[in-house]
């Protein structure tokens, strides 16, 4: 099991940050060409949400600033007050994360944060996944719908934050695009290109199959996109 993480209670949401301290590690997979050529990245501490924002914090955010409700904010399958907040696009959860005192996670951020330095294919290590451990594989279910934050403890991370392999996916700051393949030392803090038209999406969700669930899994996506089953997690500089 992870030791006990270093954490903080981020006041303007209610939510817990958990503390990722600076560190070097392998990002990327051979497996799949998206997620090729492994490569050396080096970053500074960073908190990352250990769970995905609420609809309670979405709720209250929308309640003091007049922003757009999610899109199934009316929806009482998706709405729930513990329920991930879902039918958000980019430019809201950016929106939302400057609100609350912080920033999406970079997409290297997100990555460290799920699988740690030991080059583990999950974020609990390398078993296959099971419908115990995380929240996925419901793609032909008309009744499934995103399960309480942090109700599958199985599925954390070496830091200590949870539902990174499933539940729903999650924006990242980055616009989307093929990592660099000549670099030789560790790249640092990266944060992708300076332009682009899809941004980047980590983590499974709820919907897809357990071949999602893989912490290395690279999504370009529109930006504009508003599901049910994508979401975000808050990061803010240590």
């Amino acid at each position: 099991m992870p030791e006990k993480p270093r954490t903080v209670l981020n006041n303007k949401d209610g939510s817990t940050l958990v503390y990722i301290a600076q560190g070097e590690f392998i990002m990327g997979h051979t497996q799949f060409g998206i997620e090729r050529p492994p490569h050396r990245v080096k970053l500074s501490s960073f908190w990352i949400g250990q769970t995905e924002v609420t609809n309670a914090a979405y709720r209250q955010f929308v309640e003091e600033t007049g922003h757009t409700p999610s899109a199934y904010a009316d929806d009482d399958d998706f709405n729930k007050d513990d329920q991930p907040v879902v039918g958000v696009n980019w430019d809201e959860a950016v929106a939302f994360c400057q609100w609350a005192g912080g920033r999406l996670p970079t997409e290297a951020e997100w990555e460290f944060a799920a699988r740690g330095t030991d080059g583990r294919l999950y974020p609990w290590g390398n078993d296959s996944p099971k419908p115990t451990r995380a929240v996925y594989g419901h793609t032909r279910s008309k009744t499934a719908t995103p399960a309480k934050v942090g109700s599958k403890p199985g599925d954390q991370s070496p830091s200590g934050v949870l539902d990174m392999a499933g539940n729903v996916l999650e924006w990242c700051s980055d616009f989307a695009a093929r990592y660099p393949t000549n670099s030789t030392e560790p790249i640092v803090d990266p944060h992708g290109p300076p332009d682009g038209t899809e941004r980047i999406m980590r983590g499974g969700c709820w919907k897809y199959h357990e071949i999602t669930l893989r912490a290395p899994q690279r999504l370009f996506t529109l930006p504009n996109l508003r599901r049910n089953y994508a979401g975000f997690r808050l990061a803010r500089d240590a």
